[in-house]
């Protein structure tokens, strides 16, 4: 009888402590404004984002991407990464974190310094304004300096804005640390490129469209 009870008993601990496991998997990957990029963050939806920012008094990481995009879909793929994530996430805990996907983008031409290229990740002080001054300074592309496509490099950043912010940039573990993303080919790197091109054309096509129906429904 006393095997039977101890035997009922680790059936049931253990059968609690799996379902808190799952509970807490499916916290982690249950979070609908991560677009791909790291569930188990913090993020926040841009309309809430500069409020937010005051209240905790943090500045913004703002990353614009789209579904349709190559580079955004490779840039994902790395986050997806163990070691990526848990650095990310570390420094994530210091920004108002914000990833908007397709129709999701901000409209203000301030948020298009040198373009409507994608992916592109601004930094913005608590007031939601663009801090320029902080681009990737290993920038593959001369005319878009807020491009990337590297881990590594957006790490960087973040910790030079934390640094601007007198925010000590907290030590990361060597687990923890980012791998710079390998050089992919010159010849696939112009094909996503000519893709992009044709799409962002397609989208710039829509938005004034878009733009054109408003205007004639404010006429009427």
């Amino acid at each position: 009888m006393k095997l039977y009870v101890v035997a009922a008993l680790a059936v049931a601990v253990g059968y609690a402590s799996a379902a808190t496991k799952f509970d807490d998997i499916k916290e982690i990957y249950s979070n609908p404004l991560a677009h791909g990029f790291g569930e188990d963050i913090d993020w926040v939806p841009w309309e809430d984002a500069i409020e937010k920012a005051l209240d905790d008094k943090k500045p913004i990481f703002l990353l614009i991407h789209k579904t349709w995009c190559h580079a955004c879909k490779a840039l994902k793929k790395t986050f997806q990464q163990s070691n990526a994530r848990k650095a990310f996430k570390t420094l994530s805990e210091y920004f108002i974190m914000v990833n908007t996907e397709d129709d999701e983008e901000p409209f203000e031409e301030e948020y298009r310094p040198d373009g409507k290229y994608i992916p592109r990740l601004l930094f913005l002080d608590t007031n939601g304004d663009l801090l320029p001054q902080f681009k990737n300074k290993k920038a593959e592309y001369k005319n878009y300096a807020f491009y990337y496509s590297s881990p590594s490099d957006i790490l960087n950043s973040m910790k030079d804005v934390l640094g601007h912010f007198g925010v000590e940039v907290p030590e990361l573990k060597k687990g923890d640390k980012l791998r710079p993303k390998k050089k992919e080919k010159k010849e696939e790197k112009k094909e996503e490129k000519k893709e992009e091109k044709k799409e962002e054309k397609k989208e710039e096509k829509k938005e004034e469209k878009k733009q054109d129906k408003k205007e004639k429904k404010s006429e009427l």
